[in-house]
């Protein structure tokens, strides 16, 4: 198939999920060779070490496969991108590479993009799936009343739309030479999705739909974290500079009144607030609790802060807890040895890795090999051997304040 002839190009970046490839690809190859689309479906190899590579291999004869390996893990946003920029077709969709397209709804986007020009993007929200076995469409991810378009240019209307719905603009139908001067590798201090979408903007127009054209697996049987859930975990600050970045941008060429800079703060914190409250809550639910902890506090600075089913007392003696035996775990090779003082509901509500770390028996000098001692009372593991080290919960405690 030459490039000329290709309308879509679905682009699936991948590390180590071979099985789950392979479903993605099966299922795209019948479903648009059914609709009679012409596409390709890019495939971008993170450096897979699975059978992810004989698995690409197997398929390198379909005529729709475009497929490429890396010579080193580079990460999500440099495989998205550079998946991406591989595209040949005259529109681009990104996909997950556990994701599934509703191909009939993109189809649909694509006749509205083909019909007009003057669209660069066609966005809208995602619907979550449960892919464990029994499980299946959760809802979109955000709701919009119907289809809102932006006009190549309008910063300010596409930031307004994002604070009124609390959309998140991640799912996308690209036109070719829009995608090319709109996305690249990972950018420092930004969502990618946002500067990907502002990008676009600023080239052609932007339209987001209330349909989505992708079910996206949210809550899956493979232990590794979900991507999603990773980003709103660990990068959830980067929200905040692709709402600065967009802002920047509507007010480029004509400095802002005050009350109007003051406006697009209040919201911007009132968008941060409800993302910082869902990565609080999986942090709490993963034992993370010096995450959990610092996270509170920055949330605490703006508005009071009500926690189900712990209390910030809790957080805060539970990291003094992980901090300490994580420090005492990095010293020895022996099992941290911990005090008697410190409870099983305690030790209960640590990380699973960290626990397995810990003993509650003493074990015998090992040739003068260093032990660790978690201490909570002040005469835990006297006397003690010239190389032990004691690691006073105390201390530590006092620390979290």
């Amino acid at each position: 198939m030459s490039r000329r002839d290709i309308l879509l190009s679905i682009c699936v970046p991948t590390y180590n999920r071979q099985f789950l490839l392979e479903r993605n690809v099966t299922f795209h190859l019948e479903a648009f060779r059914r609709l009679g689309v012409p596409f390709e479906i890019v495939i971008v190899d993170d450096c897979s070490t699975d059978s992810t590579d004989d698995y690409v291999r197997s398929i390198a004869s379909e005529p729709e496969v475009n497929a490429y390996r890396r010579i080193k893990n580079s990460g999500f946003v440099s495989n998205y991108a550079f998946a991406m920029q591989r595209a040949r077709g005259r529109y681009a969709v990104f996909l997950g590479d556990d994701d599934l397209l509703i191909p009939d709804k993109v189809v649909e986007y694509l006749d509205i993009m083909k019909r007009d020009p003057a669209i660069g993007m066609i966005q809208a929200p995602w619907m979550l799936v449960d892919g464990r076995p029994g499980g299946g469409d959760m809802g979109p991810f955000y709701g919009i009343p119907g289809q809102a378009r932006h006009a190549k240019g309008d910063f300010k209307s596409l930031l307004s739309f994002i604070f009124k719905h609390h959309v998140f603009p991640e799912f996308l139908i690209v036109r070719r030479d829009v995608l090319a001067r709109s996305i690249s590798g990972a950018t420092p201090f930004i969502f990618w999705a946002f500067l990907y979408t502002t990008r676009a903007l600023d080239k052609a127009d932007v339209v987001f739909m209330p349909e989505p054209f992708a079910r996206v697996t949210a809550i899956s049987d493979d232990p590794r974290m979900q991507q999603g859930n990773t980003e709103c975990m660990f990068q959830w600050d980067t929200y905040r500079g692709g709402l600065e970045y967009l802002a920047s941008q509507a007010w480029k060429g004509k400095a802002p009144e005050a009350k109007d800079r003051q406006e697009v703060h209040s919201q911007i914190v009132k968008f941060m607030l409800v993302r910082q409250s869902v990565a609080l809550r999986l942090h709490i639910q993963a034992k993370n609790w010096v995450e959990a902890y610092i996270l509170y506090h920055r949330m605490a600075a703006y508005q009071d802060i009500a926690l189900r089913g712990t209390s910030i007392d809790t957080i805060q003696k539970l990291a003094a807890v992980v901090v300490a035996a994580s420090e005492a775990a990095s010293y020895s090779e022996h099992p941290v040895i911990v005090d008697p003082l410190v409870g099983n509901e305690i030790v209960d509500l640590l990380p699973a890795a960290l626990k397995e770390r810990m003993t509650r028996e003493i074990p015998a000098a090992d040739n003068g090999a260093a032990r660790a001692w978690l201490r909570l009372s002040p005469g835990f593991g006297e006397p003690m051997k010239q190389k032990d080290a004691v690691f006073d919960l105390g201390s530590y405690m006092e620390q979290f304040i």
